[in-house]
């Protein structure tokens, strides 16, 4: 790799479709050649960071990406009359890192094997934070096809990742990319490896502080929601003079304590409301019932009252409304077996557990008002 003199210049590269320019100084210390994409026979010189990358304009143009338009000049200038790119001297500048560059230009050289590797089943040996820079970039530049390829790949991979400590902060990215492409379904992937993550045994107190510096509010509900679970509200002392003490709230600041200890009370009086009524039951297209509401709604309720109140529900802690909810989903079948003279149609008991889930997807997504704390709150209510 060799390293080469380089005067001070500016040029402007356009990075969004809103037609607005970045500047990107070039550093100071002489840039050097980046020993994989470097290429004798390439026509364009571009300088991310610190690095010379020699490419190819043609591979750089394709899939109607957004460097088809940088290399036309307006006026009717052809794009070999360009001096940026043209030598070591005169570089394309762009304002993405090394490594972030250095992964579009891995996509774009890559053969078909190499990328078809990346879609089989065994996604051990796949380089996540690669593809999420591919991801990032083609989605900057207008690579649809390999948005689109990075983006599938993305997807089967997060479900299947192994929990480490650099885990959160991976997820975080893939869920600013998700934001940022508008991709719902890539969303509800990084959030339930979200929750894996929080159910692996990492500590809550320490992403809620992480999070908070970031920005990262699409996690913070949940994580909020596993936080509580660790802490406990311990009674000492006579009758007449109790104290309580907090525990499992280390590395909290009050304002995080407060807003726990509200949630906790919001989410139990909740959790009481969902209980006394029912998950709406729709009614199956083959329910035979004439008096649908007075036999099978009515059953509904039974074998409803018949979960929550089940000791496999009650022995969850009382602020773990997720927890609760999922628990008495699956104790449907036990209690419709325990509940007598059950008349509900057939067709209408699939039902019960999609009534359920339709509940615990809504709880999820309104989590954060359960943390949303009053003015003048202060403490448990």
């Amino acid at each position: 790799m060799s390293t080469l003199g380089l005067r001070r210049k500016r040029a402007r590269v356009d990075t969004n479709t809103a037609a607005s320019s970045m500047e990107v100084e070039v550093p100071v210390e002489p840039p050097t050649r980046d020993a994989s994409y470097y290429f004798d026979d390439g026509d364009l010189i571009i300088l991310a960071g610190n690095t010379l990358f020699r490419v190819h304009k043609f591979l750089l143009s394709r899939d109607s990406s957004m460097f088809k338009d940088m290399f036309i000049i307006p006026g009717g200038s052809s794009a070999t009359e360009r001096t940026d790119g043209s030598s070591d001297e005169t570089p394309l500048l762009v304002s993405d890192t090394v490594d972030a560059f250095r992964a579009l230009l891995w996509v774009l050289y890559a053969l078909p094997p190499d990328l078809q590797a990346y879609l089989a089943n065994d996604k051990t040996a796949v380089d996540l934070n690669r593809i999420v820079s591919v991801a990032e970039t083609t989605n900057k530049y207008h690579f649809t096809s390999l948005e689109a390829w990075s983006m599938q790949v993305i997807k089967s991979v997060v479900p299947k990742l192994k929990f480490t400590e650099a885990t959160s902060t991976l997820l975080a990215r893939i869920m600013t990319l998700a934001e940022r492409c508008a991709d719902s379904e890539l969303s509800d992937t990084v959030l339930a490896a979200w929750e894996g993550l929080l159910r692996s045994g990492v500590n809550p107190a320490q992403l809620i502080n992480v999070l908070e510096r970031q920005g990262h509010a699409s996690f913070i509900p949940l994580t909020y929601h596993a936080q509580l679970s660790t802490m406990k509200l311990v009674h000492t002392g006579d009758p007449g003079s109790r104290t309580v003490t907090l525990t499992g709230c280390e590395g909290l600041s009050d304002k995080h304590i407060s807003k726990l200890l509200f949630a906790r009370w919001s989410l139990e009086k909740e959790f009481l409301r969902l209980s006394i009524n029912p998950p709406h039951l729709v009614r199956s297209a083959d329910c035979t019932m004439s008096n649908h509401s007075g036999i099978c709604a009515r059953d509904w309720e039974k074998i409803w009252h018949e979960c929550v109140n089940s000791k496999t529900v009650l022995t969850i802690d009382s602020a773990d409304i997720l927890g609760r909810l999922n628990a008495a989903q699956k104790y449907i079948p036990t209690a419709t077996s325990s509940v007598r003279r059950v008349q509900m149609h057939a067709n209408c008991r699939p039902k019960m557990e999609f009534a359920v889930g339709v509940v615990i997807k809504i709880t999820k997504r309104n989590l954060v008002d359960h943390f949303q704390v009053p003015v003048g709150y202060g403490g448990v209510p």
